[in-house]
């Protein structure tokens, strides 16, 4: 599995560990703070480095929230990838793509990101700072996805599988990024709904989302 920052970001070359304890804090702080609400002293402090060393690596706050970003996504896009090769060559269905969708997003929370998916998951819902670092790569990197998700929905157009994407994308991360708010809005239920179980409902519902009926030709 890769690690959480191979590169620097925009660099090219592997990471410093100042670099690295920048990240780990700035995603653990924006994500529960905010990133509006969040000082680069306040990460300095959390990394133990000082302002200075944020402006050598980064240059910037803007800077230092696309390295935290992209620290994960080249990630999820190498996971996403080795699951789409498990695919049958011939024909396939939409529950089959909605793992590969969902199941690198699990990986990323099994090894540490939850504070990143809760990050990622806010920004798309609220348009905050960082949306455009997602957006410019999210489709590149999901060009192999849409092609499979193309198959599997012809004659539906680019534009609506494009959407269907973002809207699973929404809820993958707003469920995978707090699991125990799920779990209460259930209620009672929620006393027997295990973190596999959540995975595989939320599977069920991303293979709806994708492979819905479309009512307009492309």
């Amino acid at each position: 599995m890769p690690s959480q920052v191979a590169h620097a970001a925009g660099s090219g070359s592997p990471a410093t560990d100042t670099e690295k304890r920048l990240i780990a804090a700035a995603e653990r702080l924006f994500a529960e703070q905010g990133v509006g609400a969040v000082s680069l002293r306040t990460v300095m402090q959390a990394a133990g480095t000082n302002v200075a060393s944020v402006h050598y690596h980064f240059g910037s706050k803007e800077g230092l929230l696309e390295a935290v970003l992209r620290s994960r996504l080249d990630q999820v896009a190498v996971e996403r990838d080795a699951v789409l090769l498990e695919l049958p060559e011939g024909e396939f269905v939409a529950h089959e793509l909605a793992r590969a969708f969902v199941q690198p997003v699990v990986a990323v929370l099994a090894s540490g990101g939850g504070h990143w998916i809760r990050l990622v998951g806010h920004l798309l819902a609220t348009g905050d700072a960082g949306l455009d670092t997602i957006s410019a790569s999210f489709f590149q990197r999901n060009a192999a996805f849409v092609e499979h998700l193309g198959r599997l929905c012809p004659g539906v157009a680019t534009r609506t599988l494009n959407f269907r994407l973002t809207q699973a994308m929404n809820l993958t991360l707003n469920v995978l990024g707090d699991i125990e708010r799920a779990r209460r809005l259930l209620g009672e239920d929620s006393a027997t709904w295990g973190d596999e179980e959540v995975v595989a409902d939320l599977i069920d519902v991303v293979a709806s989302v994708l492979a819905g009926p479309s009512t307009r030709a492309s």
